[in-house]
C-alpha cells in the first residue's frame, strides 16, 4: 500500500509540473496551404511567407479551426507574399487590420487588387515591384501611403488616392513608367521627394491648393510631363523636381515662392518661356542648365547672385536683363548661351566668375555699366569677344590702367553711347 501510495503521489507532482507541456497550443500552422503564426490566448492568427512560394489564386479565410480552436486572420506579415512571381491574386478579408511592409513585393503575377476597408495604413514597398499590376482599389478610410509603396509597378496606369491621405511619401510611384493619370486628393499637404520620378507617361497633374511642399526629385524624368501648376501654399521650389522633363513647356510659378532650388528645371529641352516673381531671392546653380529652347526668361529683382551654371547651354537664349540687385556672377553662368548676341551688365555687378561666357559664339557687344571695373578672370569672356567683340563701358581710363588687369586684353574698348 506504501508503495502504491508513492507511485500515485509521484503521478499527481508530474501531472501538476507539466500541464502547460501537456496542453500547449502550437504556435504556427498551414491550412489550406497558407501559413499563420497562431496566438491561442486572443484568437488570432498573422499570414506568413512559407517555406515554398505562392502560387496561383489565393483566398486568405477571416477565419479558421485548428486544433479545436477558431483562429480570426488579423494580420499578414511583412514580407509574406514578396518574391512569388506566380501569384496571380490575393483576396484580402475585412477581418485583417494590419499588412507588413514588402508584403507582396516582387509579385508580378498580380494585376487587380482589392485594399479591404478594415486596412487604414498601407507599409512601405508593399507592392514594389509588382509589374503586373493595373489596377488597386483603396478606400477612403486609408490615411497613410508608405514609401516605395507602388514603387515600379509599371502596368499601373491610374490612380486615385483617397480622401484621408494628407501626405505622400517618398518614391511612392517611382519607375511607374505607364502612369497617365493620378487623381490627388483636397486633403493632400505634402508630397515626398522622388515620389513621380521616372513616371514617363505621365502628362498633367492637378496639385491641391493645399500642397505645402513637394520634395526634390519628384517629377524627375517624367519626360511626357507637358505643364505644370504650384501652389500659393508653397514657398520653394525643390532641387531637380523636374530635371528631365523634356516634354514640360509651361510653368506657374506663384508669388509665394522665395527661393528655386539647384537643378530645378534642368534638362528641359521643351521649355519655351518662364516668369519668376521677384518673390524669387535666390536661385541655385544649374537651374536652367540645359533648357535649350528656352528664349524668355526674367531674372527676378533681388537676386544678388547669378548662381554658376545657371544658363548654361541655353542656346536658343538671345537676351536677358540682369537686375540691379545683382552683385555676383558666378562661374559658367551663360556658358554655351551661343544665340546671345549682347549682354549689358549693370553698375552693381562687382565680380564675375570663369568662362561666365564661354561659347557665347554670337556675343559682339558687352556694356559694363560700372565706371569701376568688376573683378574678372582671364577667362570670364571668350577669347573670340576680346579679340573680336566690342566693349563699352563709362569710362575708358580705369579699364586700362592696370596692364595686368584682365580687362588689359580687350582690344576694342569704347565709351558708353547715349542710344544704349
Amino acid at each position: 500500500m506504501v508503495v502504491v501510495a508513492m507511485l500515485c503521489c509521484s503521478a499527481s507532482e508530474i501531472s501538476a509540473r507539466t500541464p502547460s507541456k501537456l496542453f500547449k497550443k502550437a504556435e504556427k500552422a498551414i491550412v489550406d496551404g497558407i501559413n499563420y503564426s497562431l496566438d491561442a490566448k486572443n484568437n488570432k492568427a498573422k499570414v506568413l511567407a512559407g517555406k515554398n512560394l505562392y502560387t496561383g489564386d489565393l483566398v486568405i479565410p477571416e477565419k479558421f479551426t485548428e486544433d479545436s480552436v477558431t483562429y480570426y486572420v488579423e494580420e499578414i506579415d511583412g514580407g509574406a507574399f514578396k518574391d512569388c512571381p506566380t501569384l496571380t491574386s490575393v483576396v484580402i478579408p475585412t477581418t485583417v487590420t494590419k499588412i507588413g511592409s514588402s508584403a507582396f513585393e516582387n509579385c508580378s503575377g498580380i494585376e487587380t487588387i482589392d485594399i479591404p476597408e478594415s486596412i487604414v495604413e498601407l507599409p512601405g514597398e508593399i507592392f514594389e515591384g509588382c509589374t503586373a499590376l493595373k489596377e488597386v482599389k483603396l478606400h477612403d478610410g486609408i490615411v497613410s501611403i508608405g514609401h516605395g509603396a507602388f514603387k515600379k509597378c509599371t502596368a499601373l496606369e491610374t490612380i486615385t488616392l483617397p480622401k484621408s491621405v494628407t501626405s505622400i511619401a517618398y518614391d511612392v510611384f517611382e519607375g511607374c513608367t505607364s502612369l497617365k493619370e493620378v487623381n490627388l486628393p483636397r486633403s493632400l499637404e505634402k508630397i515626398g521627394y522622388s515620389a513621380f520620378q521616372d513616371c514617363s507617361a505621365l502628362e498633367e497633374i492637378e496639385i491641391p491648393n493645399g500642397v505645402k511642399a513637394i520634395g526634390w526629385i519628384a517629377f524627375k524624368n517624367c519626360t511626357s510631363l507637358k505643364k505644370f501648376s504650384f501652389t500659393t501654399s508653397m514657398d520653394n521650389i525643390a532641387n531637380s523636381i523636374f530635371e528631365g522633363c523634356t516634354s514640360l513647356q509651361e510653368v506657374n510659378i506663384p508669388t509665394s515662392i522665395k527661393s528655386i532650388a539647384h537643378d530645378a528645371f534642368k534638362g528641359c529641352s521643351s521649355l519655351d518661356s518662364i516668369y519668376i516673381p521677384n518673390s524669387v531671392k535666390t536661385l541655385g546653380t544649374s537651374v536652367f542648365e540645359d533648357c535649350s529652347n528656352l528664349k524668355h526668361v526674367n531674372i527676378p529683382n533681388g537676386i544678388k547672385e547669378i548662381p554658376s551654371y545657371c544658363f548654361k547651354n541655353c542656346g536658343s537664349l538671345a537676351a536677358i536683363t540682369i537686375p540691379t540687385s545683382v552683385k555676383e556672377i558666378n562661374n559658367q553662368a551663360f556658358h554655351g548661351c551661343s544665340s546671345m548676341e549682347r549682354i549689358d551688365i549693370p553698375s552693381s555687378v562687382k565680380e564675375m566668375g570663369g568662362d561666365v561666357f564661354e561659347n557665347c559664339s554670337s556675343l559682339m557687344t558687352v556694356i559694363m555699366r560700372s565706371g569701376t571695373p568688376a573683378k574678372i578672370k582671364k577667362d570670364t569672356f571668350p577669347k573670340s569677344f576680346i579679340k573680336d567683340g566690342s566693349l563699352y563701358v563709362p569710362n575708358i581710363t580705369p579699364y586700362r590702367a592696370d596692364l595686368k588687369s584682365a580687362w588689359a586684353q580687350f582690344r576694342d574698348i569704347k565709351v558708353i553711347p547715349p542710344q544704349f
